[in-house]
């Protein structure tokens, strides 16, 4: 596949950001795939190595259940997991898993992929893949993009995305993602075991003054699968999360947003969206929780504080560095596994962003919680092209 890699990251995942005018420019005269990686490097651990990965219980919906047909508006699933006819879409998975070693010894690794969809510049879509793998065993960050322009896939009610020699294909909660970086590449199959969350006002969200997006997400994928790592091979478990976004966005307004996605132990999941103003002001948010019976509820008073921060030595943007987080009932506390899990696309997409596994520790309803995620963070203005 054509992509150097070595530690550090992948794309953005939220979208938006993504699209942005060096981007673009680039996908107009981008006719074969084109792969591009930053330099490997160590980061120091905030919160360090394999914990806990959540796994479902016993109330864990069954595969009929999940796939049932949800939705009776705006967005609907299993019909709307194929590709719309919007500017901008994205397919994002992200996950933890664990495997052994040939001497037994675990090892643990986050995950993401993602793959966007652009639509008007080019008689073809443009599809752009993201990879990123979080090593927690070795403390390293690796990552990987491709970009091809294909005809738009005609699947109803499933997708099934090609970029270089990575793909992505599913539908009713079941996914098949294949991919990899020098150094790692992985194969793996995906369970939901709890329905589809439509997120926001029936899967419609506002992201100011970004526009208005759709969205859903399956919040509790059971993966099973195998990874190779630098010529091992090995079978890894674990769970991920994936979301689908899609919608007019306006990718000029100069805002940027932080989001969160937490998996607890206890089988409770937390999704949270913070917009940001062009002056770094949290102007927006919304968050959503599911109970460990599948059942979601919006979060009508949520908010976010940086405990910490940390300061890119490459592109010089200031990012913050664990996040406590509160809720109904209590707060959550998100600390990053590797302090550095930044990607810097200034040169072929635009934009920079921090986007990383994390894990939460916390108390709600008087409980203590304890579980995994994902942060992304897209300041203002990190959409400067590189100097």
């Amino acid at each position: 596949m054509a992509i150097a890699g070595a530690p550090r990251r992948p794309a953005p995942r939220r979208g938006a950001s993504v699209v942005t005018a060096g981007l673009l420019a680039g996908l107009v005269v981008t006719t074969v795939p084109a792969g591009a990686a930053a330099v490997p490097r160590a980061g120091p651990a905030a919160s360090g190595g394999c914990g806990v990965i959540p796994a479902p219980g016993p109330t864990a919906t069954t595969p009929a259940a999940v796939a049932a047909p949800l939705g009776d508006s705006a967005v609907q699933v299993p019909r709307d997991e194929s590709p719309h006819s919007s500017p901008v879409e994205w397919w994002y998975f992200s996950g933890h898993l664990r495997g052994a070693g040939p001497s037994g010894q675990v090892r643990c690794y986050g995950f993401e992929y993602v793959t966007f969809q652009v639509l008007g510049f080019a008689p073809v879509p443009a599809y752009l893949g993201d990879l990123a793998v979080t090593d927690l065993s070795r403390r390293r960050f690796y990552y990987g993009a491709e970009t091809s322009l294909l005809p738009a896939p005609t699947t109803k009610g499933s997708f099934s995305l090609y970029t270089g020699g990575w793909s992505m294909s599913g539908g009713s909660g079941r996914d098949i993602l294949h991919a990899g970086l020098p150094g790692y590449s992985f194969d793996l199959h995906l369970q939901a075991t709890e329905p589809a969350v439509l997120e926001g006002n029936g899967g419609v969200v506002s992201l100011g003054a970004l526009g208005t997006s759709k969205y859903y997400s399956w919040t509790s994928l059971l993966t099973t699968g195998t990874l190779v790592d630098h010529g091992v091979n090995m079978k890894v478990s674990g769970l991920s999360w994936m979301d689908h976004q899609w919608g007019q966005l306006d990718l000029t307004e100069g805002g940027g947003w932080d989001w969160f996605s937490v998996q607890l132990t206890n089988g409770q999941q937390y999704m949270f969206y913070f917009i940001r103003d062009q002056s770094d002001r949290i102007v927006s948010s919304f968050g959503t929780h599911v109970s460990p019976a599948g059942r979601a509820a919006r979060l009508s008073s949520v908010s976010e504080a940086a405990t910490g921060s940390w300061h890119s030595p490459v592109t010089g943007i200031t990012y913050g560095s664990g996040w406590q987080l509160t809720v109904p009932g209590g707060h959550l506390d998100v600390t990053p596994d590797l302090v550095d899990q930044e990607l810097d696309l200034r040169s072929t997409q635009g934009n920079a962003y921090w986007e990383g596994d994390v894990s939460v520790h916390g108390e709600v309803d008087g409980a203590a919680v304890t579980g995994v995620g994902y942060s992304e963070l897209n300041p203002p203005g990190a959409t400067t092209p590189a100097r």
